[in-house]
């Protein structure tokens, strides 16, 4: 089950709110590959190649844009057994993001002050 999650900025007062984790749906790998941009998919795909039931973790972490100031949830996926991990792209403008480890930590894509924090705000599946 995933949580949904509200981050804000204490200083901006900036507020996005993010589904993280993941539902049902994402414990096999084709509940999981349409959620990348066909560039990824194809990737990982071939990372995959003829193995029908390959080991991996998935879950939507936050990450940070920088091109258009948001913070996203984006699916990440880890090919465990081969070590290889896909991130996806920003939703609002397919741009490359970049993870968050710490929330506390990371500058506020507005006004970049280290102001974040993030709540839980409920549960999705």
């Amino acid at each position: 089950m995933g949580v949904v999650v509200k981050a804000v900025c204490g200083a901006c007062k900036g507020q996005w709110q993010c589904e993280t984790g993941c539902g049902i749906m994402h414990g096999e790998i084709e509940g999981v590959l349409p959620l990348f941009p066909e560039g990824i998919r194809r990737q990982i795909e071939a990372a995959i190649g003829n193995r029908a039931f390959p080991a991996f973790t998935f879950a939507y972490q936050l990450s940070c844009c920088g091109h258009c100031g948001s913070i996203e949830s984006v699916p990440v996926l880890k090919l465990t057994d081969i070590g290889k991990e896909y991130t996806g792209v920003c939703g609002k403008c397919w741009q490359n993001t970049e993870l968050i480890e710490n929330i506390e930590d990371t500058p506020c894509p507005v006004c970049h002050k280290k102001a974040l924090t993030v709540e839980e705000t409920g549960i999705w599946d």
